[in-house]
């Protein structure tokens, strides 16, 4: 049977299915009660192991740097449900397809701006964990709703999930919708060189709704010296600046939470350090991804 994961980052801190107020109704992530619970499908093992390559204690794999290197005890997870990613993200797909997890994709869009508007005038790191969680469910239900009883009648996991950055002058940055915006989420990352990127993984068995949540944060710091001075050479005619030369470049810049491309060359050399995982500001820590999925696996076995 082959493997599906159904990706959408939905993720609760110790996963636990946490209750997030969203306007006046109260929000469970974790809630399913558009599904009926059915018998428990049969399971069939599939292997899974590391396929990237390292260098000293960092997994690199396909030239991108996703951080620690992963052990065989830590990706000790078998693989025994087809596994649908809800996720189009090219750096997830990417971090899953380097923990050789084999899935299908199938996303399906939602109107991610509106939801949790409370939240996001607030911008917190709480709001964006609570803001995190509610998109990676809204996208699982998507997901859900569409999938073939037919096709998925021995059960599937839907993987799903989302990540935001947080600022402490601009609270929760998303996708930037312009490149003046992601030019002004440049500027602020000079005046305040630290960021915190927060994300969520969704696992959710189909068709018994049964969910395992987590949500993971990373710290990132910018040299506030050599942002300035590239500014600096940028207005002096003496070079591009960061973000002419990322256009340049054709990065997606427009595509990545914060414009955060901590993987581009150009990005990476104005970075003093990254706590908490390269792979979790890349949009999925695959730590978490583990969790979640062995966690789900006990329940439905």
């Amino acid at each position: 049977m082959k493997l599906f994961a159904t990706l959408a980052l939905i993720s609760v801190s110790n996963s636990r299915a946490l209750q997030f107020k969203s306007s006046s109704t109260l929000f469970n992530p974790l809630s399913m009660s558009s599904l009926k619970p059915s018998l428990k499908p049969s399971l069939k093992p599939l292997w899974m192991s590391s396929s990237s390559s390292s260098s000293s204690s960092n997994c690199i794999y396909k030239g991108v740097n996703l951080g620690e290197t992963l052990t065989p005890d830590d990706l000790s997870y078998s693989a025994r449900l087809p596994l649908i990613l809800g996720s189009g993200s090219s750096t997830r797909k990417l971090i899953i397809d380097s923990m050789n997890l084999d899935y299908t994709v199938l996303v399906k869009e939602i109107d991610e701006r509106g939801i949790g508007l409370d939240l996001r005038s607030r911008g917190t790191v709480d709001d964006a964990r609570a803001l995190v969680s509610m998109l990676a469910a809204s996208k699982r239900n998507a997901v859900v709703q569409s999938l073939d009883g037919e096709k998925w009648g021995d059960g599937a996991i839907v993987m799903t999930g989302d990540q935001v950055v947080t600022h402490p002058e601009l609270g929760i940055l998303e996708k930037p919708l312009t490149l003046d915006e992601a030019s002004d989420f440049l500027s602020a990352y000079r005046s305040t060189p630290t960021v915190t990127t927060v994300g969520s993984v969704l696992c959710t068995h189909h068709p018994s709704g049964i969910s395992e949540l987590e949500v993971f944060e990373a710290t990132v710091t910018f040299d506030k010296d050599m942002m300035e001075r590239d500014e600096e050479d940028r207005k002096k005619g003496r070079g591009d600046g960061m973000l002419k030369e990322l256009i340049d470049a054709n990065a997606p810049i427009l595509k990545c939470a914060g414009g955060l491309m901590i993987e581009n060359p150009i990005v990476k050399k104005f970075i003093t350090s990254v706590v908490g995982g390269e792979d979790a500001v890349l949009g999925l820590s695959r730590r978490s991804v583990l969790k979640v999925l062995k966690k789900l696996d006990s329940q439905i076995q």
